[in-house]
């Protein structure tokens, strides 16, 4: 349960992380976006642990552990992942 709360803000993170938005605009994560990070946590969870375990959370650390293993993540991960980042 707490691994659950500990993806989710990292995902949620992630995600923002790769909308494009201007320097001056305040970051705001909006219902979908934080659905969305959710099921990529739901997703990718045994992923993580599997190939992301001991990498730090920040500056997208986690971001490049899934595209360092992107080829090995489950087909739930990599789909979760893709439906996250298709409406940019």
């Amino acid at each position: 349960m707490m691994t659950r709360f500990l993806l989710a803000p990292a995902l949620l993170a992630l995600l923002l992380a790769s909308v494009a938005v201007p320097a001056s605009a305040q970051m705001q994560a909006s219902p979908e976006m934080r659905q969305k990070a959710f099921a990529v946590a739901r997703a990718c969870r045994s992923d993580l642990k599997t190939y992301c375990d001991g990498v730090e959370r920040g500056d997208g650390r986690i971001a490049a552990c899934l595209r360092q293993n992107a080829e090995r993540l489950s087909s739930p991960c990599r789909t979760a992942l893709a439906d996250a980042m298709q409406q940019r």
